[in-house]
């Protein structure tokens, strides 16, 4: 997974968990993420600001879930935030 989310990175001249992050928010299901940072770390409020000037392409999109495909799916194994209440 991390050479594809390099691979990817490295096309937009990001980092790595900006590609993740991208990936995440674009899932419809997925209304936020959560971002940690380390206090007086300003350097990551840069970085992490990227995730908005750039959009994931569908091959982009396609690499990854090539790579997602070889593990198991734990949305359907375990449900979503909150499933467990639903039951």
């Amino acid at each position: 997974m991390l050479q594809t989310l390099k691979k990817i990175a490295l096309k937009y001249n990001i980092t790595i968990p900006n590609v993740a992050v991208r990936y995440v928010l674009e899932n419809p299901v997925v209304g936020g993420a959560i971002i940690g940072v380390r206090l007086g770390v300003s350097e990551h409020i840069e970085q992490n600001s990227k995730i908005f000037t750039f959009a994931l392409d569908q091959g982009d999109i396609e690499q990854i879930n090539q790579v997602l495909s070889k593990s198991n799916d734990l949305l359907q194994i375990i449900g979503d935030c909150g499933d467990e209440y639903r039951r």
